[in-house]
């Protein structure tokens, strides 16, 4: 990889996962087809995909989305935060918007596509595409253009879409845990639910409330069956 580009995408970011990780840096991960349990590292390979969108849409648009709530959800677990103004409920949305684009792209990827009626590109070799990509080019070869730039444009149309639908009525409010911890489900949940931290986890159309061990049995029931491949925890054996 002599450009740097992006191999190992992210669909919900490593330094979330990082929140829920223990003293030896990693998380308790159930898969939902065997009910198998592993420990795993916020960087392991289950939690990416790889390459399937460019460059430019990993490390300039999902990338300032990603640290603008980055950010945000340090003041929150900090306590510096307790109510959220217009614009820390857009980088909320926004991010909720990004985490289920990805996971939808990566379920469901764009394949190359056939450009009819344009003027074939000249050809090019493989270094030459990636200096491209590297500097936020798009590149096609001949009339057809490469999976992972149609994958990136639709992860911009898709955030822009899953906005519009949460922004209107968006009124996000901090759920904390008084009696057990969360579960972190690979799918995100119903436009409602962004978990960040163990016991903490910011909830759509929802007052500040602290879920004691009987209502997050219940919610953490919702979030397990939410899950399509997998779910983790900091540890399970905190997660009624």
């Amino acid at each position: 990889n002599p450009h740097q580009l992006a191999i190992n995408q992210h669909t919900f970011p490593a330094r979330s996962i990082a929140r829920f990780a223990d003293a030896s840096g990693r998380i308790q991960l159930q898969m939902k087809a065997d009910g198998s349990v592993r420990l795993a590292k916020p960087t392991d390979s289950i939690f990416c995909a790889r390459r399937l969108w460019d460059h430019a849409a990993e490390t300039l648009f999902c990338k300032r989305i990603e640290d603008d709530f980055q950010r945000l959800a340090g003041l929150v677990v900090g306590g510096l935060v307790t109510r959220f103004s217009q614009q820390m409920t857009h980088v909320i949305s926004s991010f909720y918007a990004l985490w289920l684009a990805r996971a939808q792209i990566r379920e469901q990827p764009e394949q190359d596509q056939v450009m009819p009626g344009i003027w074939p590109d000249e050809a090019r070799t493989k270094d030459q595409e990636e200096r491209l990509e590297k500097n936020g080019y798009a590149f096609s070869r001949g009339n057809v253009f490469p999976a992972r730039m149609i994958n990136g444009a639709a992860i911009r149309t898709l955030v822009g879409r899953h906005l519009r639908q949460i922004n209107p009525t968006a009124d996000w409010g901090m759920i904390h845990a008084s009696g057990g911890e969360f579960v972190v489900p690979d799918w995100p949940f119903d436009h409602a639910f962004v978990p960040v931290s163990p016991t903490l986890a910011l909830v759509n159309n929802s007052a500040h409330q602290r879920l004691d061990r009987a209502a997050m049995g219940l919610l953490n029931e919702q979030l397990r069956r939410a899950s399509r491949r997998y779910f983790f925890a900091r540890n399970f054996a905190s997660c009624p």
